[in-house]
């Protein structure tokens, strides 16, 4: 795919007035995406030195902008028994009972262990074929050279930023070796997300950080009925911030999803959101396997 002219500056990218797309442009493009990529396991790592909470919500908007249906929960992240497990604090507004609070908990860890293990046994069989060991990255998505186009620059937040657009070949990371046990769970959103046509990505080009992701016209072949509902504008996109004024330090701060879909009654809007806070350091050891959606958490 040709790329739009452009030279790596200290600054960040200059287009070239009159020159001709080629390898070299093409090549530095590259280049850096690859280093924006790296960035990733950076704030992937991160992650394992806090706690924090949620917010999730998820509302049905009919032609008339009525709420026909939603979901609202509080979430606390906290270390048990050497995990980062994610706590429901209110559902619909109601504070969870002590049971229902703790089963939730103990399905979340079960999870995590089962997930633990499987990491382990790649580990173990990566140690003895010699195969390089692949890692979980945050914000994931593979790097695949030549995929990638300038698109200008946008300030958002009062910051300069670097606009690519990535028309991926493949989006996620694949569902596992031939033979492997699979979550159903990622399964299921890996198969979701495996679709979308274009991930738009603003970066702050002398960080190489990402601040801002968005994963445009996501296939929704997974819906039933598409005879009678047809999906039009889905969107889903992350923003990043540094919490902390007096730290180096890139941490979510929201994701959001937005869908609109037609039917004979009219137009309805499916919108979720999920809103992170209240980041607290912390020196208690934990294996923090950090949750989201499939196709907007993991990749290769």
């Amino acid at each position: 795919m040709a790329m739009c002219c452009l030279a790596v500056a200290a600054g960040g990218f200059t287009r070239q007035a009159g020159a001709a797309p080629g390898p070299q442009q093409d090549d530095d493009l590259d280049a850096f995406m690859q280093k924006v990529l790296e960035r990733r396991l950076t704030n992937w790592e991160d992650l394992y030195r806090y706690t924090l909470r949620d917010r999730e919500s998820f509302e049905v908007r009919g032609p008339e902008g009525e709420v026909l249906g939603g979901y609202h929960g509080e979430f606390l992240w906290y270390v048990r028994e050497g995990y980062m497990v994610r706590s429901p604090v209110k559902i619909e507004g109601a504070k969870v009972g002590d049971q229902q609070r703790e089963e939730q908990e103990q399905r979340f860890l079960d999870r995590l262990r089962r997930k633990e293990k499987e990491r382990q046994e790649r580990r173990q069989q990566a140690e003895e074929t010699g195969e390089p060991l692949q890692r979980e990255y945050f914000l994931g998505f593979p790097f695949e050279p030549g995929n990638y186009l300038f698109a200008g620059r946008e300030t958002i937040d009062g910051m300069d930023l670097v606009k690519i657009e990535y028309y991926p070949e493949k989006l996620f990371e694949d569902d596992g070796e031939e033979g492997e046990e699979q979550d159903p769970e990622d399964v299921e959103w890996n198969r979701k997300f495996a679709k979308a046509s274009l991930v738009t990505l603003w970066v702050l080009a002398e960080e190489h950080q990402i601040v801002k992701v968005r994963y445009d016209d996501l296939g929704f072949d997974f819906l039933p009925f598409r005879w009678l509902v047809q999906v039009g504008v889905v969107q889903a996109e992350m923003t990043l911030h540094k919490p902390f004024a007096d730290l180096d330090v890139w941490l979510p701060r929201d994701v959001l999803a937005h869908a609109g879909a037609t039917a004979a009654a009219g137009t309805y809007d499916l919108e979720y959101r999920l809103e992170f806070y209240d980041y607290k350091q912390t020196d208690v050891g934990a294996k923090v396997r950090f949750r989201l959606p499939r196709g907007l958490e993991q990749g290769r």
